[in-house]
């Protein structure tokens, strides 16, 4: 036998070929010493989402953990696909979302025959989508098999097709009555000049001394509206550009001044847009003030901004 030291290009080759054959055939540690995260059931998908950054899929997970077991398997040992923070109303289709398109792509190239979600409204939230979708699963994809804890009949029978599209229907009708009320309460608080949730450029705080009763419960001071007219008379001027000037001018110019937005940063040409194309509602209410006779004229000089919380 040779004395000859192996060189370390053909170490390394081991070392990966080794590493390689232990994935395969199940291992669970490199050489290193770390553990590889396989996936025992791989060609099983678990989809979970949530609206909003403040929540999260935790009690989803732990939910599904226990209907998947009467299923016969572990949510762990199968693939997550996690929209956290994914509204459905903005991103209505799989394919407006990172991990929806990732679960698509992989449902397209047949890698999962099983599709479990927490409830059916997690997966759309409008009848047109989770139609067109459902027509899509069962022409190209019939042979997934798809399973939520709200519908536990798969959704390439006729009795789940026809639970998913009463869910749907409820699911879309829920979502428009929630948005009614929204909008509702919104604009009830716009006409009493009470703050919202965003501060208004040419508008300012106040405290009113009153407490804010908000579902019964008592969430602080009742922060009221009334106009800065300081900041009004710079409003009035893009919306008027006497000068004909381009977004980003105006922003120029405003920056140069030092004249803050309403969250105290400096003017983009999509903030000026949004000031003509997209106005709070809070703008309507000016009829309740009298406008000052004389407001400030370009450059705005003594200029203060409003007062916020």
């Amino acid at each position: 036998m040779s004395d000859a030291l192996l060189s370390p290009t053909f170490v390394q080759n081991e070392q990966v070929f080794q590493e390689q054959v232990q994935l395969q055939i199940g291992g669970s540690k490199l050489s290193n010493g770390m553990e590889y995260q396989t996936k025992k059931h791989p060609n099983v998908a678990v989809y979970l989402r949530c609206s909003t950054d403040d929540q999260t899929v935790d009690s989803q997970r732990s939910m599904m953990s226990a209907f998947m077991l009467m299923h016969g398997f572990d949510v762990d040992e199968c693939e997550l696909y996690i929209d956290e923070g994914v509204s459905a109303k903005k991103h209505p289709s799989f394919t407006d979302r990172p991990q929806g398109s990732r679960l698509m792509t992989d449902i397209a190239s047949g890698k999962i025959d099983h599709l479990f979600g927490f409830k059916i409204d997690r997966f759309f939230r409008r009848m047109e989508q989770g139609s067109a979708w459902m027509n899509l699963m069962s022409g190209k994809h019939s042979k997934v098999k798809v399973i939520t804890t709200d519908c536990n009949q798969p959704l390439n029978t006729s009795a789940g097709r026809k639970w998913w599209h009463f869910t749907l229907l409820l699911a879309e009708d829920e979502n428009e009555a929630r948005a009614e009320r929204t909008q509702g309460g919104m604009q009830s608080k716009s006409e009493k000049l009470e703050k919202t949730s965003h501060a208004v450029f040419g508008w300012e705080e106040y405290d009113s001394g009153k407490r804010n009763i908000t579902q019964g419960r008592d969430v602080g001071p009742l922060i009221c509206m009334r106009p800065n007219w300081h900041e009004y008379a710079v409003r009035q001027w893009i919306l008027e550009n006497p000068e004909g000037w381009s977004a980003n001018k105006i922003a120029s110019k405003l920056n140069g001044w030092k004249i803050p937005t309403s969250t105290g940063r400096q003017w983009t040409p999509a903030s000026i847009r949004n000031q003509k194309n997209r106005p709070a509602k809070l703008h309507d209410q000016i009829h309740q003030f009298e406008i000052p006779n004389k407001l400030l004229n370009p450059p705005f000089r003594n200029f203060k901004p409003a007062q916020r919380f």
